[in-house]
């Protein structure tokens, strides 16, 4: 679930705690992966299990009928860093490694809509992803490409873009990250 400035101001629970510090980790600071952990043993009604429980009833109440475990509330937390920045580009691949995979758009590198570049950084993929097929086909001698051709061509987009995106979701995510 991503939460817009909006919905903290309806649920300030969801924020953290005013006056937050930058290394001040596991004390509900934005950067911290794990910043938000309540104790849920108990359901008091400020507990993050029972205010979780009131939101979906209210905002979700298909989802919420879906779900209704305890279990499934009392095991929740708040992360609140960009996890999808962890990803080595220099390592991490869009494909798979026999290349019958590849992601793109938000699914390769989502990003937040602060900057208005998920969009154009999608259809950039796209058009590499398009070149990288195109080239190899011809390379290739081929006038329809081949499953082979196309299965290099994904490995080959996959190891290449998360190098060249990283960087807008990194500025992406540090427009984002809150109150310091």
């Amino acid at each position: 679930m991503v939460c817009y400035d909006p919905t903290l101001i309806k649920y300030p629970w969801l924020s953290p705690p005013k006056g937050m510090k930058t290394g001040e980790c596991g004390n509900g600071a934005w950067e911290n992966e794990y910043s938000a952990v309540f104790p849920n043993s108990v359901s008091t009604e400020d507990s993050l299990a029972h205010n979780l429980r009131m939101l979906f009833k209210d905002e979700l109440p298909a989802f919420y009928m879906a779900i209704n475990d305890n279990e499934v509330f009392h095991s929740a937390r708040i992360n609140r860093r960009v996890t999808w920045l962890k990803m080595n580009p220099d390592k991490g691949s869009y494909s798979t490694q026999d290349g019958r995979v590849t992601l793109i758009g938000d699914a390769a590198h989502a990003m937040t809509p602060s900057m208005g570049e998920g969009c154009n950084t999608a259809l950039e993929s796209a058009v590499k992803l398009f070149d990288i097929i195109e080239a190899r086909t011809k390379r290739n001698g081929e006038v329809i490409c081949s499953v082979n051709t196309i299965s290099d061509a994904f490995i080959e987009y996959g190891s290449s873009r998360p190098t060249e995106t990283k960087q807008i979701q990194e500025e992406s995510a540090a427009r984002n990250m809150g109150p310091q």
